[in-house]
């Protein structure tokens, strides 16, 4: 008993390394780290359970693993934030305890169905599962188990069938599988078929990827400005500051040049202390006197806003459909977030919404290039962003974000781990303007670029080529028709007729 007492202890911190392992080096191994540790901890966490130890400890392996990857939330929410130390480490404590219950009923509903029909009732259990707490459950900071896949560009391409959710589900079903079959005293080569089917899938995705659809080619000079202007702070001059480095960069470049249209990004909060929202003849002026479509973050109101500029189309403006929780806007009901926003002192930021060509719409010699804007943490969502996407009626990304919150923390490279499966999924490119810090690019390939550090400034210029690939996970049904067939899977299984009368 006492030995079994030290164990426990021991295998949940070990489990706990390996889940950081899967999200808190982006690109360690030349990439190959996050997949495998992602890979190996459902299976792990899983066979723990399934072989008897109790429910708690697995619950504790995942609150130590989520207490691991967050340890930079108090110091960051109490430096940039204003909190008390203390405050601040116990709003880290309360957001780990509510995700780790997400995941936690993941594995335990696994362990019911793998109780009750077997290794594979377990593995569709957890499918489902996680698939529908991804999908629709409620997340304080939203983010997916497969966004460790995206470190390599052949494992990544395979959200353009499943979407990252699906990939997710897939992932976890393995997992569930392998550990119930080898619980179940089942054969080592019958236990391995699940991470095999992983894999396979991963080959064969990576394959017919290149055989799916594409539309013509786009071609577009684009120049990112990254100011590193202090977070949230307002003061005169940040457009003309962002123009003096805008310039800059046009004239070391040449551009625009001829035959070549030219979108010129800046980051979330690049203009702040204006509402931006009604017409100008001057912001549509700075865009067409200098040749080049112009989308930056502002504000307007409670609004945050993206604006967008170019010569002889009306402006674009869009704000933010999904602010962040606790962050930006109280949830829940109208009437519980303003008596919430009363009792704290609080103000909720207006939320936008998604309209029928919400795309900022830039002509260029190869067609329009139609630019569908997300707003800082709406990149981190799936579904947030294939609807903007397919309301838009979009072939290009862009996500401007104020990362400066973050100081020099790690998580700006997990905000960037966390959206790079969006292009691969949507089959177009999603461009990143930071305010701070990394500014980079993801391609529909699943290759991407990172520049930068955290907290510093620069000016970034891309050739940009790319065709647009009309991928599986567009659809609205996938991830619904996933959730019932896996659904009407575990049903299946788990139904057992009533024994027949003598």
């Amino acid at each position: 008993m006492k030995n079994g007492w030290l164990l426990h202890p021991l295998s949940a911190l070990v489990l706990a390394g390996i889940f950081l392992l899967a999200f808190r080096f982006p690109g360690a191994l030349g990439g190959c780290l996050e997949p495998a540790m992602a890979l190996l901890f459902p299976l792990l966490l899983l066979d723990t359970l399934f072989k008897g130890r109790h429910a708690f400890w697995t619950w504790i392996s995942l609150f130590a693993g989520l207490v691991l990857l967050y340890l930079w939330v108090p110091q960051t929410l109490s430096s940039m934030g204003g909190l008390p130390y203390g405050v601040a480490l116990l709003g880290m404590l309360l957001l780990s305890l509510w995700e780790a219950t997400g995941l936690w009923l993941v594995a335990v509903g696994s362990r019911w169905a793998f109780r009750r029909s077997g290794a594979l009732a377990a593995a569709c259990a957890a499918a489902a599962i996680l698939l529908a707490w991804e999908t629709w459950g409620f997340h304080v900071y939203p983010w997916t188990w497969s966004a460790a896949f995206g470190s390599l560009p052949w494992t990544a391409r395979s959200a353009a069938f499943l979407g990252t959710s699906g990939l997710s589900a897939l992932v976890w079903g393995a997992g569930a599988w392998t550990a119930a079959t080898l619980a179940g005293g089942g054969s080592p080569r019958r236990a391995l078929a699940g991470p095999g089917l992983v894999i396979g899938f991963f080959l064969l995705a990576g394959g017919v990827w290149y055989l799916l659809p594409r539309d013509p080619l786009r071609i577009l000079d684009v120049a990112m400005i990254q100011p590193n202007f202090p977070a949230g702070q307002r003061f005169s001059g940040m457009e003309p500051e962002m123009w003096r480095r805008s310039d800059a960069l046009l004239k070391s470049k040449g551009w625009p040049r001829s035959g070549r249209t030219t979108l010129l990004l800046w980051p979330e909060s690049s203009v702040l202390g204006r509402d931006d929202r009604q017409p100008s003849v001057r912001l549509s002026g700075e865009a067409s006197s200098r040749g080049v479509a112009w989308l930056f973050g502002t504000e307007g109101g409670l609004y945050n806003l993206v604006r967008g500029e170019a010569e002889g189309r009306a402006a674009f403006v869009f704000a933010k459909v999904e602010p962040m929780p606790f962050g930006e806007r109280m949830p829940g009901p109208e009437a519980f977030r303003k008596w919430l926003d009363r009792q704290l002192g609080f103000v909720s930021q207006e939320a936008g919404e998604l309209a029928q060509g919400c795309a900022f719409v830039v002509p260029t010699a190869t067609g329009e290039v139609r630019v569908h804007p997300l707003i800082c943490s709406e990149a981190l969502m799936p579904e947030r962003t294939r609807r903007g996407l397919a309301q838009g009626e979009a072939n290009l990304l862009t996500n401007h974000t104020n990362d400066g919150w973050f100081d020099r923390s790690i998580a700006t490279d997990l905000h960037a781990a966390q959206i790079r499966l969006r292009a691969t999924e949507l089959g177009v490119p999603l461009l990143r303007a930071t305010l701070t810090g990394k500014s980079g690019i993801f391609r529909e390939d699943g290759r991407f670029q990172l520049w930068g550090e955290a907290l510093s400034e620069g000016a970034y210029a891309v050739e940009l080529q790319w065709r647009p690939i009309r991928t599986p996970a567009r659809s609205g049904w996938l991830i619904p028709g996933l959730v019932v067939a896996l659904l009407a899977g575990c049903a299946l299984l788990a139904w057992k007729p009533l024994p027949g009368k003598p």
